[in-house]
């Protein structure tokens, strides 16, 4: 059996053999003890909130992220289409909360009057990483990544949304600079996003202080728009 096992990896193509590996390498961090060790030096080297994170809830943050690299590839098998993944880009540990349920919420609004009778399957779930809806959409990957990024610049609350389209059979969303556009910027300076995140440039709470600032104008708006 054993041999049998890594003849079956011996043969299969580069990117199986990535994914495969990537798991291994996930089951290692979580159930041993050098793993624990990895986790903690991880947890706080790249970006302040892993900081604020246990190495507990920092496992089950990457357990979660190779949940959904299964949850993508079943939908891919299953219905033969590009995915999509929406959450709210909340800064801090504390993702699930009214905030970016509402965020969620408003952008699904959206979603659905875009691409109408091509979703084909939607689902919500409660995540490490926040409130998180899977789609499957009918269509080109690409096109539906130009429209993903038309909502998150053109959207009231685009910028506090992340969406990533998962081609068929591809493990790696498409990215931004695929088809030619800069990378986000930050929400309170005209710096990328990812820079003044590494960087601490803004406070967590200066952050969350700008979103809540940001939703409730929009929620009076449309409150308004709505009488």
């Amino acid at each position: 059996m054993v041999i049998s096992f890594f003849l079956n990896i011996w043969v299969m193509d580069e990117k199986s053999y990535g994914i495969i590996m990537k798991r291994f390498f996930c089951l290692w961090l979580v159930s041993t003890k050098q793993g624990e060790k990895h986790l903690e030096k991880e947890r706080t080297k790249e970006f302040p909130i892993m900081k604020k994170m246990t190495t507990e809830s920092y496992a089950k943050l990457l357990r979660y992220r190779e949940k959904k690299c299964a949850i993508i590839e079943k939908l891919h098998e299953t219905y033969r289409e590009p995915v999509l993944t929406i959450r709210a880009n909340y800064p801090g540990p504390d993702k699930n909360n009214d905030t970016t349920r509402l965020i969620n919420a408003e952008i699904s609004k959206s979603l659905g009057d875009i691409f109408q009778k091509k979703v084909l399957l939607r689902e919500a779930y409660e995540t490490p990483e926040g409130p998180t809806m899977f789609y499957v959409v009918k269509g080109d990957a690409r096109t539906l990544k130009e429209n993903a990024i038309y909502i998150e610049q053109n959207h009231e609350l685009g910028r506090f949304i992340d969406i990533d389209v998962y081609d068929t059979d591809e493990e790696y969303a498409v990215g931004r600079m695929e088809l030619s556009y800069e990378p986000r910027k930050c929400f309170l300076c005209a710096r990328a996003a990812k820079i003044c995140s590494q960087e601490k440039s803004h406070s967590v709470e200066a952050l969350i202080s700008y979103m809540e600032t940001q939703i409730d104008t929009y929620m009076k708006h449309h409150a308004l728009e709505n009488k």
